[in-house]
C-alpha cells in the first residue's frame, strides 16, 4: 500500500447514493469514492456489502446490486475489510453510548477508529455530528464537509 494514501471509511449511504443518482448528494458521493484508490485506500466492515447490495437490490434491482458488489470488490483492499465478527461487533457496541449512536453506524465509526481512517456518511445529525461532539481522534465529515 502507497504510503501517500489516507485511508478513508465511507457509510454505505455514500456508495448507494453514488449508485442511485437521484440524491441531493449524489454527484459529490461519486466524487469522493472516484479519489480511491489514487487518493484514498478504503477501509470497511463486511457488513457494507450487505447494506449497499442488499439496499441496491431492493431499490434497484438485482443487476445493478452485483454490479456494485463488483465495484466494492475492486476498490476495498482486501487487508482493510473487516469481519463482522462476534469480537468485532462486541468491541463496536460500546461506541453507541459514548457517541450516542446507531448500532450499525459503530460498526462504522469502530473501523475508521482502529485504521485511523477519514469518515464519511451522508447522515450528518444522527451520525457525523454525534461523533465530531465526542471529539474522535479521526476525521469526520458529511459528504458536503469532505475538504479532499
Amino acid at each position: 500500500m502507497a504510503q501517500n494514501r489516507r485511508t478513508l471509511t465511507l457509510d454505505s449511504n455514500v456508495f448507494i447514493a453514488a449508485v442511485k443518482g437521484d440524491e441531493e448528494y449524489s454527484e459529490r458521493c461519486s466524487e469522493i469514492i472516484g479519489k480511491v484508490p489514487d487518493h484514498f485506500l478504503l477501509a470497511e466492515p463486511t457488513l457494507v456489502y450487505q447494506e449497499v447490495c442488499g439496499t441496491l437490490a431492493r431499490r434497484a434491482g438485482l443487476e445493478i446490486a452485483e454490479a456494485a458488489k463488483k465495484e466494492l470488490d475492486l476498490i476495498i483492499h482486501p487487508m482493510l475489510l473487516f469481519n463482522c465478527s462476534k469480537a468485532f461487533c462486541t468491541a463496536a457496541y460500546p461506541l453507541c453510548s459514548t457517541y450516542n449512536i446507531y448500532a450499525v453506524d459503530a460498526i462504522y465509526l469502530k473501523v475508521a477508529l482502529d485504521n485511523n481512517a477519514v469518515l464519511v456518511s451522508l447522515d450528518k445529525e444522527d451520525f457525523i455530528d454525534k461523533v465530531k461532539s465526542g471529539k474522535p481522534k479521526i476525521e469526520a465529515y458529511h459528504v458536503s464537509e469532505f475538504p479532499y
